[in-house]
């Protein structure tokens, strides 16, 4: 009997193993997660240490002596040259692809000098914080602010689950039991994100990411106190561009949802206020929403299975709309 189990044991772990190497080697998904090790907090805003070298989403990633993120190799900015500063969150970042193959990367080769502040989680709110700092920082050396906007921009905390999804377990009977049976739950769940490509499948397929992700922030779009946070923080940001004589750019970015909905018009409802909110403020945003509906095969252009986070493909159709826009010129 022993010996039986033994066999189907062994038989089951290879069965495994042979599964994630197949999903590694047909690149059908990705790892996920972060190096925790690598971040610090300032002011309850996360930022990457400097001059480190990490992985993000299972790829390797560098930081410069301020903690952007640049190239892994043989890199280093043009101290004759102003800046573009970039601010963003993961989406801007880049994760799930190298360096060279994200939109900044790819638009190194025209403006080497761009400062990639992006980090998951970041919002609004960071962005201005960032924004004062880095002005601070590199007094009259920056040419250009781009903003990279995405749905959870709207989220009052770093992170993109609202608040409510955490707290549903707050009238619960037994809070100590239910916390230690969460925490077991999410400790297994970074852990395998970032360990098991056959994980992340499963996760995929089975939890729908997407619309889960998309439900969550849609949500952020029908409540009023949100969206007049969402004005008041874009005019701040606003006005401290103005004030300093910094050029600003907003670019919005869609979630993988509406898309594979084929834009639909009642799945479009975040861009419709974002939009409300840019014109009584009588500012530009470059809303991609539109260009990534229309462009064929745009189902690539995210990662599989993700609810935001663009491919390679993606980075590279984004890069072309910045040109062509002369966002980056």
């Amino acid at each position: 009997m022993k010996k039986v189990i033994l066999i189907n044991f062994f038989i089951v772990i290879s069965i495994i193993l042979l599964l994630e190497i197949i999903i590694r080697f047909l690149n059908i998904v990705g790892l996920q997660g972060y190096d925790k090790n690598i971040f610090y907090q300032e002011n309850n805003i996360t930022f990457s240490k400097p001059n480190k070298t990490f992985k993000v989403f299972g790829k390797k990633s560098r930081t410069d002596g301020d903690g952007f993120r640049i190239p892994l190799k043989n890199f280093s900015y043009d101290t004759n040259k102003n800046f573009y500063l970039i601010l963003g969150d993961s989406v801007a970042y880049g994760v799930g692809v190298k360096e060279k193959d994200s939109f900044i990367g790819i638009l190194r080769e025209k403006k080497n000098n761009l400062l990639n502040t992006a980090i998951s989680g970041h919002n609004l709110e960071s962005y201005l914080y960032i924004l004062e700092k880095s002005n601070s920082k590199f007094k009259n050396k920056i040419n250009k602010v781009i903003i990279f906007l995405c749905l959870n921009d709207a989220s009052s905390h770093q992170g993109v689950i609202p608040k409510e999804e955490l707290n549903k377990s707050k009238n619960k009977k037994n809070l100590f039991e239910d916390y230690i049976k969460n925490d077991l739950i999410l400790k297994m769940n970074v852990f395998l994100r970032e360990k098991s490509y056959l994980f992340v499948l499963i996760k995929g397929l089975f939890t729908n990411p997407i619309k889960r992700h998309y439900d969550y922030m849609n949500i952020l779009y029908e409540s009023e106190e949100n969206l007049i946070k969402f004005k008041k923080n874009i005019k701040k940001i606003h006005e401290f561009s103005a004030s300093n004589n910094l050029k600003l750019e907003f670019v919005l970015l869609p979630y993988t949802y509406q898309i594979l909905k084929n834009c639909d018009k009642q799945f479009l409802n975040p861009q419709n206020e974002i939009s409300k909110i840019f014109t009584s403020l009588g500012l530009k945003i470059n809303n991609y929403t539109n260009d990534f509906c229309k462009k064929s095969n745009n189902k690539k252009l995210f990662l599989p299975y993700d609810p935001v986070h663009l491919s390679k493909y993606g980075h590279k159709y984004v890069s072309k709309l910045l040109i062509k826009d002369k966002i980056i010129d």
